[in-house]
């Protein structure tokens, strides 16, 4: 015995509450959009999947050098861009500005 799936239809028609569905995915769309934007400008968060003995290593080298691991990431980057004779994260910011 199979149950019949409830339609969208019927959904809405139950729900007063969702009279206007498009213009409250509008205002949610405008609100996430001043949030990011006002949140850090000029900066793109990128998220890295890093092995688990990779992670640990990094973490554990930040700790004993007092720094972030953020800081060895861009370390790493800068020193990618030096080896294949790209700018620099500095100048890649200073031309920005």
């Amino acid at each position: 015995m199979s149950k019949k799936r409830t339609s969208l239809e019927a959904v809405l028609r139950e729900s007063p509450s969702v009279a206007e569905p498009e213009a409250m995915l509008r205002q949610d769309l405008h609100n996430n959009t001043a949030k990011t934007s006002s949140k850090r400008p000029g900066i793109k968060q990128q998220t890295a999947y890093l092995a688990l003995p990779v992670y640990e290593q990094v973490r554990r080298l930040a700790f004993e050098e007092n720094t972030k691991m953020h800081t060895l990431l861009m370390e790493g980057l800068d020193r990618v861009f030096k080896n294949r004779g790209l700018p620099s994260i500095a100048e890649l910011i200073d031309n920005d500005q």
